[in-house]
């Protein structure tokens, strides 16, 4: 029996975070939280005598499915969508297979469209609809009576608007009583719970609620019901990502660990970008959970109106309810927070900060944010959260701890490197973790979050690698909570890994990426490859060179049809031409050409009158877009309007090159021995040194592995389609060194210049043979 009723079974098991459902109320009933789709209720010690209806009550109105209570020797089981069925398991059974358990429970635990945040955001579109406001802050102020109406002893004495922090809204008695019984009699006849509502479900009601509304649809349907359907602008980009509760949770979980509570008595505690207080609020109850008895000052910023209106709501009700005089709160709304002074004694910053690029920002941004940075510090067009972070950095107090979202690129992006140096020199990075592009509902930014400590003092980094896949990051959240709960070294997993490096940065100086466990350890024995020079950097060898840039792709670059419909003596002013379509697995395809007029010494056709008389055909064509390609090019006007914007010198020249695309994988890689190609989406890998055909098969072969995926995952930046193989991305990529006479006259040197070979004659299968070819001279990746 102890198992299962003890609650930190669930933890050490299943990485569950148990959170009071009301610890003023009960000290044995308990939120286990997963992430959001295997949340459950848990009631350490029931008795026969309970109405079990509060079961399903408390079950749907804190948005989970099922309730567990303990009862004698049994488990009673109630999910209130399972026709409020009751199931009773021995105890026994459970505690000799606790995970079979857990995912029979899982399955029961699906999201529906009769769960209480639907539930509750259909009735008030409905009422908003009803009484058609175009007013943002009057229809939450509506929501928040409509929740507040639930409270049969609240709305019978009229709502006190100042007791609940709410502004009055006007709206006739009868209209809104029959929005208030139907909030009231909740699904399947499962009554509504307000408290467990505001407590454990106000982040996913208020992001609905906070959808802006342009139109209503105010007919009725065939019930005479006014519509739930709301219509709602789409921005095509937004900053406002609402933050996922797991993830919330999980970075304050990380943050309060860092702070001597015992010995606190007061925390002042701060949100930039507060929102609906996500952050805030989860702080407030995982403080509570943890009975941290000392004083408490909420600040909160935002510039949105309607995201202040809710958090002085629900800010207001947490105080009222659970902090006995012992919480303060002050939430602001502001222009733009960066404008600011901000206070330098927080002892917890958490946040979520906008992610808007500088492209994307007006005038009075920019300005904000290069104000924002010191001088040592100055970016080139930084995004608008990396202001945030520094800011965050520069207004701890000693030993305060910051938390919030990033893009991964302020960890990894060369132009933010001075800005890293500066911030590693006042906080310690106690925690990364790269979560990847599925984090954010609409939004394709590549998520990390930090975890930091202002102090002189150095801790050891702990890492948390996601892949890039979709419904993993709960997953390691809770692994990552299990693995602090039962004292483990690390955690490793084919598509997640949790450990903390042996030293922190990994791959260079400045750069805080994150990378995989499996990677960290195959990096450390590179090292050693490279102290001995059996591997040298791609920098060594290659100079990584950029491909044409025509100005106008559509103008300049052609189809092969229309190649061959030219003139034989208008042919020569054209060049196949590489772009990130043209390259598979060693094999180049001619797909366009491009118009080309240059030759060793550079350009032939010097001027428009020489053009007419040597390229009559191609001067037609071009011709027509004159004003476009004399108007909108750089260093190019009427005198040059067919010249190219970028024909790279180094190209004019027919030789033999090694090129890729411009991003891509191991197999974005191919050889023009006749030089016949110019690149132009895409590199030329120019060696420094004399280089003859079997030189150029050798390292085709060696960019052509599984083994260089697996290299540039380390080095290089990911995208959707693979990664960046520009110069910056690729230079310090390990490859072994063809003018040592141990590499040249190797039996691997051999080798890989023969499937080189077999690549360009269209053998993909020889890729895996490839990897074992390299293993002579990289460490073995299987071993790590």
């Amino acid at each position: 029996m102890e198992l299962v009723s003890n609650i930190n079974f669930w933890t050490q098991l299943f990485g569950l975070y148990p959170i009071f459902i009301n610890p003023k109320i009960s000290e044995n009933k308990y939120l286990m939280l997963n992430g959001g789709y295997k949340d459950f209720c848990l009631q350490t010690a029931g008795n026969d005598m309970q109405d079990i209806s509060s079961y399903f009550s408390d079950a749907w109105s804190s948005n989970t499915k099922n309730f567990i209570t303990i009862i004698k020797d049994d488990i009673r089981l109630y999910n209130w969508y399972d026709h409020r069925k009751q199931e009773v398991i021995p105890l026994e059974k459970i505690n000799n297979n606790p995970n079979a358990f857990y995912n029979y429970l899982s399955s029961k635990s699906y999201k529906t469209s009769n769960d209480v945040v639907p539930f509750v955001i259909n009735i008030f579109r409905q009422l908003r609809n009803g009484i058609h406001t175009n007013d943002s802050d009057e229809a939450l102020n509506l929501l928040f009576k409509l929740l507040i109406s639930i409270d049969k002893d609240e709305y019978a004495e009229k709502i006190d608007v100042s007791k609940w922090g709410i502004k009055d809204v006007n709206i006739s008695s009868a209209e809104f009583d029959r929005f208030v019984e139907q909030i009231r009699n909740g699904v399947n006849s499962i009554t509504p719970n307000l408290d467990l509502i505001l407590r454990h479900v106000s982040g996913a009601l208020f992001q609905e609620a906070h959808k802006e509304v342009i139109y209503f649809d105010s007919q009725m349907n065939l019930w005479g019901e006014y519509s739930g359907k709301l219509i709602t602008r789409k921005d095509s980009y937004s900053s406002v990502h609402y933050t996922p509760n797991y993830l919330a949770r999980s970075i304050v979980e990380n943050c309060l660990k860092q702070i001597d509570l015992q010995n606190r008595e007061s925390l002042k505690i701060f949100d930039a970008a507060c929102g609906s207080s996500e952050f805030l609020i989860e702080t407030l109850k995982q403080l509570q959970n943890l009975k941290y008895q000392g004083r408490v000052k909420i600040i909160g910023w935002d510039s949105s109106p309607s995201a202040v209106s809710t958090s002085n709501f629900l800010l207001n009700y947490e105080k009222r309810t659970q902090w006995d005089g012992n919480l303060d709160f002050e939430i602001k709304q502001v222009a733009d927070s960066l404008t600011e002074k901000w206070d330098n004694d927080y002892d917890l910053i958490v946040m979520n900060p906008p992610y808007i690029s500088w492209e994307l920002l007006n005038k009075d941004s920019r300005e904000a944010i290069v104000n924002t940075f010191d001088t040592y510090s100055k970016l080139s067009k930084p995004n608008q959260a990396s202001a945030f972070f520094y800011k965050a950095v520069k207004s701890l107090s000693q030993n305060g701890v910051l938390g919030c979202i990033l893009p991964t690129a302020i960890l990894t992006s060369d132009s933010y490197g001075k800005m890293r140096n500066e911030i590693s020199e006042e906080i310690a990075v106690n925690l990364l973790a790269k979560l990847g592009n599925y984090v954010f509902e609409s939004a394709l930014t590549d998520v990390s979050f930090f975890v930091g400590t202002k102090t002189k003092s150095r801790f050891n980094t702990e890492l948390v690698w996601c892949k890039n896949e979709k419904g993993i990051v709960q997953d390691v959240l809770c692994d990552l909570r299990k693995k602090e709960f039962n004292n483990l070294p690390a955690v490793e997993n084919k598509s997640y890994s949790i450990y903390v490096p042996a030293k922190f940065p990994i791959v260079s100086g400045d750069s805080w990426k994150v990378i995989s466990s499996k990677e960290e350890r195959f990096l450390k024995e590179i090292l050693l490859y490279k102290e001995n020079r059996q591997l040298v950097n791609v920098s060594d060898i290659f100079s990584v060179k950029q491909g044409i840039r025509t100005g106008n792709n559509n103008v300049f670059v052609i189809s092969i049809q229309k190649y061959e419909d030219l003139p034989e003596n208008e042919k020569k002013y054209y060049r196949k031409v590489i772009n990130n379509n043209t390259i598979k697995n060693g094999i180049l395809t001619l797909k366009n050409y491009v118009w080309y007029p240059y030759n060793s010494k550079g350009i032939i056709i010097d001027d428009e009158s020489k053009f007419q008389k040597l390229a009559p055909r191609s001067y037609e064509q071009l011709s027509m877009f004159k004003n476009e390609l004399s108007s909108n090019r750089a260093r190019k006007d009427i005198n040059t309007w067919w010249y190219l914007s970028e024909h790279r010198a180094w190209l004019r020249d027919k030789e033999s090159r090694l090129y890729s695309t411009e991003f891509g994988k191991s197999d974005s890689f191919a050889f023009d021995k006749t030089g016949d190609y110019v690149v132009e989406r895409g590199c030329a890998w120019i060696p420094k040194s004399k280089f003859d055909n079997d030189d150029y098969y050798f390292y085709l072969a060696v960019f052509s592995s599984n083994l260089f995926d697996f290299l540039l995952s380390i080095y290089s930046k990911p995208i959707l389609s693979g990664y960046y193989l520009g110069k910056i991305y690729t230079q310090n990529i390990p490859i072994p060194d063809i003018n040592l006479s141990e590499v040249k006259e190797s039996y691997s040197y051999q080798r890989l210049v023969e499937l080189g070979k077999e690549l360009e004659k269209d053998n993909s299968y020889v890729k895996y043979t490839i990897d074992d070819a390299l293993e002579h001279f990289y460490p073995k990746i299987h071993q790590q």
